[in-house]
């Protein structure tokens, strides 16, 4: 045997198998890879398009887990806040507040009352309403899944967004506004320290349509920037008759005011209805320009534009212009 010929035969065959080895290996590999990514993607797929069952007032209801296309007819702010921005709200009723302009932009006016033709041509995947429109709950649960949070569902701004953390999957996005709101409120009643003393008191006055109310701390209008972020204290009977009944507003005449604007600090705000008589026969009457906090320049008008919105983020701005206010008024 020619010993050159079968050693140059023996390479030859060994490199052919190593060749062939390697292209079988490439194969297998480019198989396993496409089969790992393809089962990636089929499970990105699934996740996105996965829904959640889950408990309301109007029984369960399944909705999609990461909801892409959401109309609210009401509680777009705290949406907002949860970092979901609704693709319709309404626009006459609720939006405007200052605090949200530019998340606003986006959203589509569903009109006033709620147009259901308008809902439909936002092609929404999930419906969110309130008391306002329950009486429509089957009409838009047609149209989308739909969850009906009635206003007995919270008590507080906290709450109401803890629930809406739970209902969305959010919950670390409602955890992370929580902490937002403890921070901002403790660092404006440390701005403040020196001007409001530990238990001094603080009403809020309502004024609308020949109409005048002394409000709680959840009715809008800086209630909660005022009472629970800042910590003034309500007047005993304020407490008692309009807070601890969860009434959070209570009508009252000219005659009784001194009995619930008794206090160190009072904010009021008109809405936009009130005329400018209205405003005149309060701030020019000799029984309001006797109350104390008259008496010492503490009293601070809220504009409605600003202080009417009731969302996790107005409040948050509210709590700081109320804190500036309080700082320039009382300069030394």
């Amino acid at each position: 045997m020619n010993y050159y010929r079968y050693t140059k035969k023996t390479i030859i065959t060994g490199v052919l198998l190593l060749c062939i080895a390697l292209v079988l290996g490439a194969c297998s590999s480019r198989t396993s890879t496409t089969s790992a990514t393809e089962s990636q993607q089929t499970n990105t797929e699934s996740s996105q398009s996965a829904t959640r069952t889950i408990d309301t007032a109007k029984g369960k209801v399944t909705i999609p887990t990461h909801p892409k296309r959401i109309v609210s007819t009401y509680y777009h702010g705290t949406l907002i806040a949860l970092g979901l921005t609704p693709v319709g709200a309404n626009k006459e009723w609720w939006m405007g507040s200052p605090f949200l302009k530019e998340q606003e932009q986006s959203i589509s006016d569903i009109g006033t009352p709620t147009s259901l033709e308008k809902v439909v041509e936002l092609n929404p995947d999930l419906i969110v309403i309130n008391d306002f429109d329950v009486e429509k709950y089957e009409e838009y649960s047609k149209i989308a899944p739909t969850i009906y949070v009635p206003y007995s569902s919270y008590h507080n701004p906290k709450e109401e967004i803890q629930l809406f953390g739970t209902l969305l999957n959010r919950e670390k996005e409602a955890k992370a506004w929580l902490d937002r709101y403890d921070q901002t409120a403790e660092q404006a009643r440390e701005q403040i320290k020196h001007i409001v003393k530990p238990g001094q008191t603080a009403a809020l006055i309502n004024v609308r349509s020949k109409k005048i109310a002394v409000l709680g701390e959840n009715y809008g209008r800086g209630g909660y920037a005022i009472y629970d972020a800042l910590q003034l204290k309500p007047l005993d009977i304020v407490q008692k008759e309009v807070i601890d009944n969860d009434a959070q507003i209570k009508d009252i005449s000219l005659e009784v005011l001194p009995e619930y604007a008794n206090a160190d600090y009072i904010f009021i705000c008109f809405n936009n209805d009130a005329e400018q008589v209205d405003k005149s026969s309060i701030l020019d009457n000799p029984l309001w320009k006797s109350l104390p906090a008259v008496k010492k320049g503490q009293v601070y008008m809220l504009p409605y534009d600003t202080y009417a919105y009731y969302d996790p983020e107005s409040i948050i701005g509210q709590i700081g212009l109320i804190k500036d206010m309080l700082i320039d008024k009382n300069k030394s």
